[in-house]
């Protein structure tokens, strides 16, 4: 099976998918994925350290991840990368990997397009180098790759079972304002590569975090799921 979930933001929140009541029904063929921020490539503390190795050691399934805003961009850029799912990953662990923008992996027999990324609201509080890094938004060149890995994979006649972000596209913020900054949304060109990759794709649905709620919509022929605390199933 495969799961998704929200934001982890390492571990002041990891415990919702280590915990014994959820990992305890896992097996060695189940994926968990992070929706972005997940955090435990954030420093060389010794808790983030450890954390990482107790997921290698008692994790029962496979954890993958694709970036948001809050993550060190210097240590995932030092993963070391592989091919695995039919894609390029960083490899955090033995059964940790991180999954890169534009790429697209096969996961049990689907196929996710993933692009991870965000703006941070409040990087005017933040440290460059230190706890905010510009790479939170994604270049023209991974926007540009991610485009022609999709359109290249439709035309080859693949199908595109969900899309995996951090934000939303730009056109599902009326939908979530409920979660956005001082009740508005601020631009994002995340969101702006995000709508396009939409409008080539036509997913039938779409998973994202970096809101911080649970809530699903439909709009444009898709279902949207925005995901922090509750475990979704990825289900035909």
């Amino acid at each position: 099976m495969i799961y998704l979930c929200g934001d982890t933001h390492g571990i002041n929140e990891i415990g919702k998918i280590t915990n014994k009541a959820f990992a305890g029904g896992l097996s060695a063929d189940d994926f968990v994925i992070v929706l972005g921020d997940f955090g435990l490539f954030w420093s060389e503390r010794i808790d983030e350290f450890m954390a990482r190795k107790n997921i290698e050691r008692y994790f029962p399934a496979t954890l993958l991840f694709i970036d948001g805003n809050h993550e060190n961009f210097d240590m995932l850029d030092e993963l070391p990368r592989e091919r695995k799912f039919g894609g390029t990953v960083g490899v955090g662990g033995e059964n940790i990997f991180w999954l890169r923008r534009g790429e697209i992996y096969e996961i049990a027999g689907r196929h996710f397009l993933c692009f991870g990324g965000a703006l941070s609201v409040d990087k005017a509080h933040r440290i460059p180098g230190l706890s905010w890094w510009a790479r939170e938004i994604p270049s023209e060149e991974e926007f540009a790759y991610a485009m022609r890995n999709a359109r290249d994979f439709i035309a080859a006649g693949g199908r595109i079972d969900a899309v995996l972000s951090h934000t939303a596209p730009w056109f599902a913020m009326k939908f979530l304002k409920e979660y956005l900054w001082c009740g508005k949304s601020t631009f994002d060109k995340t969101s702006e590569y995000l709508e396009q990759i939409f409008e080539l794709v036509r997913p039938a649905r779409w998973y994202f975090g970096h809101f911080h709620g649970d809530k699903k919509f439909h709009t444009r022929g898709c279902d949207f799921y925005l995901c922090y605390d509750e475990i979704l199933k990825f289900e035909d």
